[in-house]
């Protein structure tokens, strides 16, 4: 399933650590936002490492399910930068 994480981290450094830790699990698409495509169990470990990362009295994060027949429902304004591959790939080598 497609997921979108966002945050609002007070604290600089947190909020460093913990893009450096979603750009393992997903595309940022703005700023304080990320697009995931996770199954339940990598869901599972992507929100342990969240709360490992921030500090719950001060910060948020907000994880949206995206069902795979609302994608294309999406509206962008300027540039996409969420794009995934959806169950057909190739790998080049």
């Amino acid at each position: 399933m497609m997921y979108v994480v966002s945050y609002d981290i007070v604290d600089d450094k947190r909020r460093r650590h913990l893009a450096k830790y979603l750009e393992s699990y997903g595309v940022r698409v703005q700023y304080s936002v990320f697009e995931t495509e996770l199954n339940e169990k990598q869901l599972s470990a992507m929100i342990k490492g969240i709360k490992k990362k921030i500090n719950t009295s001060e910060d948020t994060v907000r994880i949206y399910p995206i069902q795979k027949d609302l994608r294309d429902r999406i509206i962008t304004i300027g540039t996409d930068k969420g794009s995934f591959f959806d169950e057909e790939f190739y790998i080049v080598g």
